[in-house]
Parts: structure tokens; sequence; C-alpha cells
């Protein structure tokens, strides 16, 4: 699992790469424990284009960052979920509490008329 971001006006826009299974999802929590302290002011988006499976930690580790984001009166969106992912995101229900878009601009549109 490879996580790499870029900022972007008031967005942190995250790209993961690969399973986020139990295996990775310790490191990426970390990395992303890291990141919301050191963007204070930042929503976040998690683009998972390149998400070919998450597991129930996967899911975790996003359902912890959207709390610890709302907390801060900040977002979390996600976009470009694969069918396989956003069926998970599905049998689980988590598709009504998270905003994802099929797009990396329409989210970021979303995200720059707050």
């Amino acid at each position: 699992m490879e996580l790499n971001f870029k900022k972007t006006g008031n967005v942190v826009i995250i790209y993961l790469k690969g399973r986020l299974d139990v295996h990775h999802s310790a490191d990426i929590e970390q990395e992303l424990e890291r990141l919301i302290p050191m963007e204070p002011s930042s929503h976040f988006l998690i683009n998972m284009k390149d998400v070919e499976y998450i597991s129930s930690s996967g899911l975790r580790i996003i359902v912890i960052t959207m709390k610890a984001l709302k907390a801060e009166k900040r977002h979390l969106l996600l976009c470009c979920i694969n069918e396989a992912v956003r069926k998970v995101f599905e049998v689980v229900q988590l598709t009504d509490i998270f905003k994802i878009y099929e797009s990396e601009e329409k989210a970021l549109e979303y995200l720059n008329n707050l």
C-alpha cells in the first residue's frame, strides 16, 4: 500500500494505491494521524482510484479520519472508488455517511465552495 499526497488550496488530496487491509492499515493510519495536525485548516480528499481492495480495518481508518476531521469542523470526501471497493462501502452501509464523488475534480469543486 502506498500513500502520497498533495495540497491544492485548502484541500489535502491523499492518493492510496494497493490493498488497504490489515497488513497495511497501521502504517496508513499513522500517516493520516500525522497529516491531520500538519494541515489544521485543510479539508481532506482521499482518491481511491488505485485501491484494489479494502478490508474492515481499512474502513475503520477512513471512519476514524472522518471523525477526527469532523470534530474540527473539517470535511473528508472520497473519490474515484472502483466497483469492488464501492460494494464494500455499500454492504456496511457507509455510502450514506461519506460524500463519494466519481471524479477528483467534482470533489474539489464541492470543497472549494464551502
